[in-house]
């Protein structure tokens, strides 16, 4: 394979090798379940990994001489962490026929696509381009984390009208994917999923991580907003 493969026939590549598949009906292109069970792997690795850790494993996997020239490389490409899980999901799940530029290529692609989000429907879906301007738009705000084929997740999914009642009237509620957003977590210091993390005056005052039945969750954001 050369390294000029246009981008038809990358994504043709990604769907023969079972990383995507399309609606025959609407066209639409999404990851497949295989894939995402492969790539959660990676990126409860790398996605949350701290700058220095993330410069060597750069480094490494694209054999270059120090993590010191990965930052500039990984600053020059505006490569991003759920890109570089991404790259590792698909050199373990393809045949080695692809060059690093193809594979570079496919996993920006795969990592545009993705899979239908785990955020549920009633939470406003924010991500790391947009839940800034969604906490400093309000006093009080409330962003949940949720992650794909987290149990835990599903079960406060089915409590969801429950879940929402549990907050303040007025006071908003977004949803995060939490492996598509590594900037909020890394600033929020939350690692797993669900998780709940009360805002106030723009700062995060609370954060409350896993599975949390309807009633404690009433009674910690009572105690979190003293109403």
């Amino acid at each position: 394979m050369s390294d000029t493969q246009s981008p038809e026939s990358l994504l043709d590549a990604l769907q023969s090798e079972g990383v995507v598949v399309i609606d025959e009906e609407t066209d639409e292109v999404s990851t497949t379940e295989a894939f995402e069970a492969d790539r959660e792997v990676y990126y409860d690795t790398y996605v949350t990994m701290g700058d220095a850790e993330f410069h060597e494993s750069v480094a490494d996997v694209f054999g270059l001489d120090s993590a010191t020239e990965a930052a500039q490389r990984v600053d020059e490409l505006d490569v991003s962490r759920e890109e570089f899980a991404t790259f590792l999901t698909l050199r373990s799940n393809v045949d080695d026929s692809y060059t690093t530029v193809e594979l570079t290529t496919m996993a920006q692609m795969a990592t545009e696509l993705g899979p239908e989000t785990p955020v549920p429907e009633g939470v406003k879906h924010l991500d790391d381009d947009s839940y800034e301007a969604f906490v400093d738009a309000h006093d009080r705000c409330v962003v949940t984390v949720w992650k794909l084929f987290c149990d835990p997740c599903e079960a406060m999914k089915a409590e969801l009208d429950d879940v929402l009642a549990a907050f303040p009237d007025g006071v908003p509620v977004g949803g995060i994917a939490g492996e598509r957003s590594p900037e909020f977590c890394q600033s929020v210091g939350v690692n797993a999923a669900p998780a709940v993390v009360l805002f106030e005056d723009g700062e995060p005052v609370e954060r409350i991580t896993g599975r949390t039945d309807p009633s404690p969750l009433v009674e910690r954001v009572e105690e979190v907003y003293g109403v």
